[in-house]
């Protein structure tokens, strides 16, 4: 990672309703029961309560913390830092230095590698009500990890506030309710990488993707396991060549999976060199589901300082200069 530059990531973010308790797989996920701006004024008072930390592993420490928050109008930013008491050892040395100009900063189980990734959340939804989220790509803080994070403290907050996200029972039970949460979603915007790849290699598998599950004898008591339904799609050569392509074909899949509402297309292909590749689109949008591989990416540059591994509260000129590429 370069001291006076930053990768940026594109991604639309979704909020969704989602419930644990045993009932039918369709009544699993629903309207999300918080606004953006609700959750986020959730997850402030989670940090003002010092909760916002989690840890992960046992051998190898990893705290992730939710470092600092601010709304700022149009949009809200987020510090996720990362403690990793695993990080190799850091070796320095001089250009051209000798054995007696190098030394070594060692970590225990109680420090560690400190790291940064900004987030910023704008507030305005999109025609499909999603909201662009820009992530400061980090090679401590993976996009992976740092949504991980992000749904952790959405079930936090829903455990310290069980009476907001209390809901009556699907079977219209009286008195009877069940628990719910808020589960983000982010979806890459795809990068010119993916089509070239797609377009130039083998497409192997289609499917349309829906969390419905509607077959006679279904029943959720006996079959609770049961949680999504596909329909596999014709990837012959005749059929693509009549779509025009790899990539024709698949849009026109996502079409067919929009008409017949189901959310997800899963495409499984082989770039020309060989390597196989896998991608879940939003028939929606046609972003990337829970993937950066093939993210849209935007460089940052020309800082008026070298930026550290890690900063303590919002370093305003990253944010400024991400507010900045929005559109680009």
């Amino acid at each position: 990672m370069n001291r006076n530059e930053r990768t940026i990531q594109f991604f639309d973010l979704s909020l969704a309703g989602r419930t644990r308790a045993r009932v039918d797989a369709n009544l699993r996920r629903f309207n999300s029961p918080r606004t953006l701006d609700e959750l986020m004024q959730e997850f402030s008072e989670l940090r003002e309560r010092n909760v916002a930390r989690i840890k992960v592993g046992t051998k190898t420490k990893l705290q992730y913390s939710l470092e600092d928050m601010a709304d700022c109008g149009s949009y809200w930013v987020l510090l996720i830092n990362l403690v990793d008491s695993g990080a190799p050892h850091v070796v320095t040395n001089r250009i051209d230095g000798s054995d007696h100009d190098r030394s070594i900063i060692e970590f225990n189980d109680d420090q560690g590698l400190e790291t940064s990734a900004h987030v910023v959340i704008f507030k305005q939804p999109t025609r499909q009500r999603k909201h662009l989220l820009l992530f400061e790509k980090s090679a401590g803080v993976p996009f992976s990890r740092a949504s991980a994070f992000l749904n952790k403290l959405a079930r936090l907050s829903a455990k310290v506030n069980p009476a907001v996200y209390q809901k009556p029972h699907p079977s219209g039970a009286q008195g009877k309710t069940i628990n719910t949460y808020c589960e983000l979603s982010l979806y890459a915007h795809p990068s010119d990488t993916f089509q070239s790849e797609l377009s130039e290699g083998k497409l192997n598998d289609l499917r349309l993707v829906t969390h419905a599950v509607d077959f006679k004898g279904y029943d959720v008591n006996a079959h609770p396991h049961l949680d999504s339904t596909e329909i596999v799609v014709n990837v012959g050569k005749q059929s693509i060549f009549r779509s025009g392509g790899n990539w024709k074909h698949l849009q026109k899949s996502l079409k067919a999976a929009s008409d017949l509402n189901m959310p997800y297309v899963r495409v499984r292909f082989s770039d020309k060199t060989g390597s196989g590749h896998t991608a879940v689109l939003s028939t929606d949008t046609s972003t990337i589901y829970n993937q950066d591989k093939y993210v849209k990416k935007r460089k940052i540059s020309d800082f008026r300082s070298t930026l550290p591994t890690a900063v303590p509260v919002i370093h305003d000129e990253i944010v400024q200069k991400m507010v900045e590429i929005k559109d680009g």
